[in-house]
């Protein structure tokens, strides 16, 4: 099922900053949450009125579950009104120390089907090295709300890398998992981006990275022992089971459409990409006609940039057919080389029609991806 399209609204607000985060957030103040919400709730309203129908809402943050119940209610009752009969798939992220039962249950009342839920890890070194403000404890309380308050879906994120983890704490963490049972997984590799509290300390010596070798062999220990839980793999950083795909993010790397709503908020839509300018102040100001920035039509090279970036991180892999009716061009044809000796390694393979990689091939898709791309652009320039 191709979910297209999917509407994004940003809640920007958090308590604090985690250690590793380098998202566009803002400090908690009652006054401005108030404010906000109005601003996207006129938001809201002109694009119910463009005539945009999606089929998944994804509200995200920052920490959505941070605001007060009056926000809550009203933000959800918002996008209710308009869209809620047309969905497939609506989510939540809730972060266990803000989420609570009232909120869950005004969100299932209008509709929400998915929550997905931050724990990061289960070992409270990694939670306090990353700056999370909840135990492990909370993590399971949230999650038995959900079973009791009959949540459909639930997703929890997951983080593998960072400094100081060892086997114990993944055993940990997949122990937890186990007793969760939640739907979906999203096991993302520690980054330190600039401007983070993590990059700060690792250039001043002040903490030691794992090695690259050492992040494989966690991760894969996490993929083992997903795997003997029921979990699949379909995205090079996410796993489901019962059928829990998230359908809004499958989009994405589909190269879906998708509008953004909110303070930052990234959209692309008829062959367009911008987002709103990552200013709370001035996207309340705007009430709901936000500035949009780094707008950019896609050419011929973005799309082939795209459709490999995109659709090589799904484990069914690039679709060769849909890569030559969007881009007038055979796969083959442009990387042929590069193809040919990654399949040699068995690092991808091609069968029904698409070229995805290997298990083997994931540990190393940031530089197939990057050797992909530099063909496609040397194939281009030298037609010009």
């Amino acid at each position: 099922m191709n979910a297209s399209p999917g509407l994004y609204v940003h809640v920007p607000f958090c308590r604090s900053r985690c250690t590793y985060c380098d998202f566009h957030v803002a400090a908690l103040r009652p006054a401005v949450m108030v404010d906000y919400v109005e601003a996207l709730k006129s938001e809201i309203d002109q694009v119910a009125k463009s005539g945009f129908t999606p089929r998944t809402i994804f509200i995200g943050g920052g920490t959505p579950s941070a605001l007060p119940q009056e926000q809550w209610e009203q933000l959800l009752g918002a996008l209710a009104e308009p869209f809620s009969s047309s969905l497939v798939e609506w989510t939540v992220e809730a972060n266990p120390e803000s989420i609570n039962p009232q909120k869950i249950e005004a969100a299932l009342k209008v509709g929400v089907d998915r929550f997905s839920t931050g724990a990061q890890t289960f070992s409270e070194k990694g939670l306090s090295l990353m700056g999370r403000r909840h135990d492990a404890q909370r993590v399971e309380e949230v999650h038995r709300w959900f079973e009791e308050l009959e949540v459909p879906r639930t997703s929890l994120d997951l983080i593998v890398g960072w400094p100081g983890q060892d086997r114990e704490s993944i055993d940990k963490d997949l122990a937890a998992v186990e007793r969760i049972d939640p739907d979906h997984i999203s096991l993302y590799h520690l980054s330190y981006e600039s401007g983070t509290w993590l990059h700060a300390m690792r250039e001043r010596g002040g903490l030691k990275p794992l090695l690259d070798e050492t992040c494989i062999d966690f991760s894969n220990a996490f993929l083992t022992g997903l795997s003997r839980q029921g979990f699949r793999r379909y995205e090079v950083s996410n796993l489901e089971k019962r059928g829990g795909v998230s359908w809004h993010n499958l989009n994405y790397w589909q190269r879906g459409e998708y509008l953004g709503i909110g303070s930052g908020a990234a959209s692309f839509f008829n062959g367009t990409r911008w987002k709103n300018r990552p200013d709370v102040a001035a996207y309340i100001s705007a009430d709901g006609s936000p500035e949009r920035i780094d707008l950019e039509k896609s050419g011929e090279l973005d799309v082939i940039v795209e459709l490999i970036m995109l659709q090589l991180r799904l484990s069914s892999g690039l679709d060769l057919k849909h890569f030559r009716n969007l881009t007038k061009y055979e796969f083959y044809a442009l990387c042929l080389e590069s193809l040919r000796n990654f399949k040699e390694k068995g690092f991808l393979v091609e069968e029904a029609g698409h070229v995805r990689a290997t298990h083997k091939g994931f540990d190393v898709l940031d530089s197939m991806i990057l050797q992909f791309v530099e063909d496609a652009e040397k194939r281009l320039n030298a037609r010009t």
